[in-house]
């Protein structure tokens, strides 16, 4: 049935990297059409779609995850009553998530807010999968091999980058780092593991007043260029005088236009390392100032600057994207989650966001964050908290969060997902974590060892 109501279009539109040839024999499939509710439910509700036996190897097992009113009534198979292209609007939109933030405000990235939330809703890229399931509904109802009607499916693309929250330690480092070791020894404490939460309360001390390197742009291009890797740095753009108390200890201390540091950015510029901007805490709604910040940067870098990722990942759905657009910038990768890793809007796509002002997809564009190493060192320490139920809603997986390599299999779990779908996510590895304070060093080194060369996985074809 073709349809060519804007958001339908959308959605053809965001997922055309499964199609490269056009999205024509997807828009004339048979798909059912099912009206929005009035409300979004809240917390959503979600089903699992079980798929015909020719698409199952396109579903997780065999079936995709979608909100339960995109489904109709009725007795046929569940698949031919799911409209699929609302259920991908749905995701790809951040309907239920918009909806929350009007009543409650923004939750700045972490899942937690979201109380009571099924976890599957971002365990899986599940827009890329419905993508790839309708490739294969159309090329079936065509009688046409997937590759003669659509054109190849693309490769997977796992986008390194570094957020550069530090080049040395500062106040507000040494409180944020010294405070996790700190909840962490309590969380060992309470589970009874004495000697771990004796070793994290000495961690947290020895990091409060000792002093640290966090230099470690050389370490970064040295182990990246061994394995034939270029990554993007994200560099803050405010001024590192004449600021609040507040954004003293919550903002990046350093100055872009300090001699030292202007060097090694033009440096990394030079040698194919992509210069973002990392936006103040506070300017996640405020173009101006993200614009000022902006220009700083690029008279630091000497070139245009036109990418970002927001400082501690604040984020509204309704403000965040706007403003970036209005100040200039054209990619955003903010989208995921402090405390978790995981598809917060269900797609590892590079996508327009869509506006519901006007309408239609912006000029700017996304890209998802999936990962973060502080999802393992930080938030998955002492085996509890939302990264642990996350990871434990998949039989199999592990649920350890011990350092080092055994950050691989944590990080492989959700890149894994990223290759099998053919999609395209970003991954974060601060910079500074590399510095003997971490200790991270082992898991960016796994981390490069599985986008260099990738364990196998079972693709979607």
């Amino acid at each position: 049935m073709h349809d060519d109501s804007p958001q339908r279009a959308y959605v053809i539109e965001s997922l055309g990297r499964y199609w490269p040839a056009g999205g024509g024999p997807v828009r004339d499939l048979p798909i059912r059409q099912v009206a929005p509710p009035e409300l979004e439910h809240l917390p959503p509700q979600g089903v699992s779609v079980a798929l015909p036996p020719w698409a199952e190897d396109t579903g997780v097992p065999g079936g995709l995850w979608v909100p339960a009113h995109a489904v109709a009534a009725g007795d046929e198979p569940e698949w031919t009553r799911t409209d699929w292209l609302r259920a991908a609007f749905w995701y790809l939109s951040g309907a239920a998530e918009r909806a929350h933030e009007e009543i409650n405000g923004p939750i700045h990235s972490y899942a937690l807010r979201l109380r009571g939330w099924d976890e599957r809703f971002r365990q899986r890229a599940w827009v890329n999968r419905i993508g790839l399931f309708l490739r294969r509904w159309a090329s079936k109802e065509a009688q046409i091999g997937e590759e003669q009607l659509f054109g190849p499916l693309p490769e997977a693309e796992i986008v390194l980058t570094h957020d550069v929250d530090a080049v040395a330690r500062t106040a507000a480092i040494r409180c944020k780092q010294t405070a996790f070791h700190a909840f962490n020894a309590l969380r060992h404490l309470a589970g009874f593991r004495v000697g771990q939460a004796v070793g994290k309360a000495r961690q947290a001390l020895r990091f409060f007043f000792t002093s640290g390197d966090y230099w470690r742009f050389d370490d970064i291009m040295r182990l990246e260029e061994s394995c034939g890797l270029r990554s993007h740095f994200n560099f803050y753009g405010g001024a590192g005088q004449g600021r609040s108390l507040g954004q003293m200890l919550i903002d990046p201390g350093y100055c872009v236009g300090e001699p030292h540091l202007k060097a090694k950015i033009r440096e990394l510029h030079a040698g194919g390392w992509t210069i973002g901007l990392h936006p103040s805490h506070g300017a996640w709604a405020d173009p101006e100032q993200i614009k000022v910040e902006r220009l700083r940067l690029e008279d630091a870098l000497g070139a245009p600057v036109t990418s970002c990722r927001q400082h501690w990942l604040r984020f509204s759905w309704e403000h965040t994207w706007a403003a970036q657009e209005a100040a200039g910038l054209r990619l955003d990768t903010s989208l995921g989650y402090n405390d978790t890793p995981g598809f917060r809007n269900g797609s590892a796509l590079r996508f327009r966001p869509w506006s519901g002002k006007c309408g239609g997809p912006m000029a700017i564009e996304a890209l998802p964050m999936v990962f973060m190493d502080s999802h393992v060192y930080d938030y998955g320490e002492g085996r509890g908290g939302t990264f642990k139920r996350s990871l434990d809603v998949e039989q199999g997986q592990p649920n350890t969060a011990d350092r080092g390599t055994q950050a691989g299999p944590m990080f492989a779990f959700w890149l894994d997902e990223v290759r099998a779908v053919r999609g395209t996510a970003t991954v974060i590895w601060h910079q500074r974590v590399l510095s003997k304070d971490y200790g991270w060093g082992e898991g960016f080194r796994a981390l490069l060892d599985y986008i260099e060369k990738p364990r196998g996985v079972e693709q979607v074809f």
